[in-house]
């Protein structure tokens, strides 16, 4: 029987990446949209024993990304809510994690189609789920006025936040495509926009903005006066709802309707969860993420970095923003290329959404990966491609395929 080779072994991979990330939208549970990512693992491995994705100018990333695995797997053996089942599911999810991240640095880096299928993909993906969830939303009203999706996605901001994803996917493809497909991603910008706002999720919302914002000051990159404008635009907005909120009383009722809903309260219970624990390693990851104020219980502590502190401690949140700031690093460097604006634009609306939300870093296939664990395969993609063809065995013309 005849091996298959490194090119099927890559076309195979990037099927799974672009898959597991459409299922998100368009599969009604997160157990379904994983069935991708288990297969990961395995093209992975085929791919490293035929020829391993190299690393070279993406090492920081690459070696911050497996340390922050290692480093949360091990801390459930420290967990103050120890099981075994949790251990298994940790370890297994870390290991999907990590085929992700190596099969978006392998997809990308060995084909230029790569990065506008994807766009292609979840665009589509993302607009039929939304529309969907449109019809849904009209023919049955929440009880809050608040859209709820549908399926995994059965959460006002776990809606927002994914769609706000799906909007800078569609973003790049609005860019940077064809004709066609530019007016179909405009389309599809305006059935996903009408979701995010439906949700009523101001996170949402401003991890939106960020994302765009960040897309379109890339896809321009402004000079001189234009680019102080740029700059500034971002400050003048918040100056203005700040002026606003000061001289009109109603104003912050206006911007935020449910006030800070408790997160200030979460946050003070949680930050002093962390004090009393283990400051430097954290209480474990299988630790609950549960908070209790005032007899009053939330499910998890609504920002991804407390989170991360409680459970990791300080050495945990360290390796985190490490993983954030090398792939910022490296995509910044490497800006020319589409692939980076895209992952740029993501981990930028991901940075911000997870102040205020999000709780579980070591998740199977969910808002996450698309905000985290693609722009970091991004990123190592594109630091391979540049080292492999400086080393001689591909052409420069890799990297600048990407980004197109």
């Amino acid at each position: 029987m005849r091996p298959l080779d490194p090119v099927t072994i890559d076309r195979v991979v990037a099927v799974l990446v672009v898959a597991a990330l459409v299922s998100v939208y368009v599969l009604p549970s997160q157990s379904a949209a994983s069935f991708p990512t288990y297969l990961l693992p395995i093209a992975v491995v085929a791919r490293f024993t035929i020829a391993p994705v190299p690393i070279g100018r993406a090492a920081p990333v690459a070696i911050a990304v497996l340390l922050l695995l290692v480093y949360f797997s091990t801390s459930v053996w420290w967990s103050s809510e120890f099981s075994w089942r949790g251990a298994f599911s940790t370890y297994s999810r870390c290991v999907l994690i990590a085929g992700f991240c190596v099969g978006v640095a392998s997809s990308f880096a060995a084909s230029a189609a790569t990065s506008a299928w994807l766009s292609r993909a979840v665009t589509v993906g993302a607009a039929l789920a939304a529309v969907a969830t449109l019809v849904d939303f009209h023919l049955h009203p929440t009880w809050d006025g608040r859209l709820a999706g549908l399926g995994q996605l059965r959460n006002s901001v776990v809606a927002a936040l994914t769609f706000s994803a799906a909007l800078l996917i569609a973003l790049d493809a609005a860019l940077n495509d064809t004709k066609w497909w530019r007016i179909a991603a405009v389309l599809a910008i305006a059935a996903i926009g009408g979701v995010i706002v439906a949700t009523g999720s101001r996170n949402g919302y401003a991890s939106a903005a960020v994302g765009s914002w960040i897309a379109l000051l890339t896809a321009r990159r402004p000079e001189g006066a234009r680019l102080a404008l740029w700059l500034a635009a971002p400050l003048i907005v918040v100056a203005a709802a700040a002026v606003m909120t000061a001289y009109e009383p109603n104003a912050f009722t206006q911007l935020f309707p449910r006030g800070d809903s408790f997160r200030a309260a979460i946050w003070g219970a949680e930050w002093r969860r962390y004090l009393e624990g283990n400051p430097w390693f954290g209480l474990g990851t299988l630790t609950s993420d549960r908070v209790v104020v005032d007899d009053r219980a939330f499910a998890h502590p609504h920002s991804l970095y407390l989170a991360s502190a409680l459970q990791g401690g300080l050495v945990g949140l360290v390796i985190l923003l490490a993983v954030l700031g090398c792939t910022v690093w490296k995509l910044v460097e490497m800006i020319h290329a589409r692939a980076a604006r895209l992952g740029l634009s993501l981990i930028a609306a991901g940075t911000v959404a997870y102040l205020f939300d999000g709780w579980e870093l070591i998740d199977k296939v969910s808002v996450s990966w698309l905000v985290i664990w693609l722009p970091a395969g991004i990123a190592w993609a594109l630091g391979s491609a540049v080292s492999e063809s400086r080393a001689g065995d591909r052409s420069m013309t890799v990297t600048a395929d990407i980004g197109r």
